[in-house]
This record gives structure tokens, sequence and C-alpha cells, in this order.
């Protein structure tokens, strides 16, 4: 009501149309809403058959020599590693370690003339200059020479290790490959 006693009533039009948008606006969301259920293509029965299956495992390396050659003064030159492996030379790491040091020869220095009834036999002859090139400085030292086969599609599928190791006299002589 008003001061003068009457009741003010508001335009009949835009009533009629608040109420159709309010309708309007409830049916849409009831539209929206009703999302009908489907199955998925994966419900359906699968048969599975059962079997046990081997991983590949990677045969190890075997070395069959290590030696050491020293010049006329019995100052180390070089080391020869020869190993035999049934897998490919691509699949070959020879690294060399000194301490915390590491390093992988370089596949030219491995030499291998094919397979022999299957069996690959690899030859590295690793001088002082590619040696002291992973390692930095073999005088006085003991040196460890590892031979793995591993997967060329994994950096972690290795096989066990052929380890030799080659110990250099602090003035370089006498240079020895143990086991």
């Amino acid at each position: 009501m008003t001061g003068h006693g009457r009741r003010r009533r508001g335009r009949p039009g835009v009533r009629a149309l608040a109420a159709a948008l309010g309708l309007a606006v409830l049916a849409g969301a009831g539209a929206v809403s009703s999302a009908q259920p489907t199955d998925a293509r994966f419900t359906d029965v699968e048969h599975v058959a059962s079997g046990t299956f081997r991983a590949l495992a990677l045969t190890a390396p075997s070395i069959t020599s290590c030696t050491v050659q020293n010049n006329a003064l019995g100052v180390f030159q070089s080391v020869t590693l020869v190993w035999t492996s049934p897998h490919a030379p691509t699949w070959q790491r020879l690294t060399v370690a000194q301490g915390a040091t590491s390093g992988t020869v370089p596949s030219s220095n491995i030499t291998s003339p094919g397979p022999v009834g299957g069996v690959y036999t690899y030859t590295a002859v690793l001088s002082q200059t590619v040696l002291n090139s992973l390692v930095s400085n073999l005088l006085g030292s003991t040196t460890t020479l590892t031979v793995t086969a591993i997967h060329p599609n994994s950096t972690t599928w290795t096989s066990a290790a052929g380890v030799r190791r080659l110990t250099v006299a602090l003035l370089g002589t006498g240079g020895t490959c143990t086991t």
C-alpha cells in the first residue's frame, strides 16, 4: 500500500514476459540434464589364455685373455683384452674404470672377424693414449676393465660382466692384468 491507501500494480505485459522467460529456462535445464546412458565398447567379454614366458637373458661375455705389452725397458704400452660372446658387436660394451672415473671404450677400438659357430671373438687393444683419455692416469693405479653385453634398445638390459684388473706401477713399469 502506498501512503494514499491504494495498491500499486505492475505492468501486466512485463509480468507475463518474466513468467514466460522463467518457464523457458526451467524447460531448457530439464532438456540439458537428461543424458542417455550407453554401453562402452570395452564391456564385452574377453577370453584370456594362460601360459608362461621367459624374458631374454643376455649371456655374459667370457674373457679368454688379458695381455699386457711393455716396451724393451718394461714400460707399459698397451693391454689386449680378448673375449667371446654370442651377441653381435652392437651389443658389446667395454668400460674402463678407476675409482669414480670411468669411460666407455669406443667401438673403433674393438674388432671381431664375425661369428664362428654362432660365437663372436672380440679383441680390444687399449693403448696408453686410449686408456688415459678415459681415466686420465694409469701410473701407480689399478684400472678395472669390464665387458658386458647390452641390448641395443635399452640402457639397463645387460648381462653379467666379465672383469679384469690392469695394474701399472708408479713409474709406469711392470703392468699386469688379473682377474
